[in-house]
């Protein structure tokens, strides 16, 4: 599945920057386009089955839907001080 995928390649990402940083995330803010293929709930529903039992099914998402840009972007990413 295309969102699988996409919630993976997050997570993997979220691992590079906890090691890069040398911090934990506490949050990530994303946008989605209404022109791409993943709605919020979709996308939230994926990224709860992947996440399960995971240290990252706690992670705070905040989710902006734009009229149009990239179909999924991470704007943020906070940290745990």
């Amino acid at each position: 599945m295309h969102e699988t995928h996409i919630v993976g390649n997050i997570l993997r990402y979220l691992e590079d920057e906890e090691k890069r940083s040398s911090k934990s995330v506490k949050k990530i803010c994303m946008s989605l386009s209404q022109f791409g293929g993943i709605s919020k709930g979709h996308f939230l529903e994926h990224y709860k089955e992947k996440t399960l039992g995971t240290k990252w099914e706690t992670l705070d998402i905040e989710i902006k839907e734009i009229p149009f840009g990239p179909e999924i972007e991470i704007t943020r990413i906070e940290y745990v001080i």
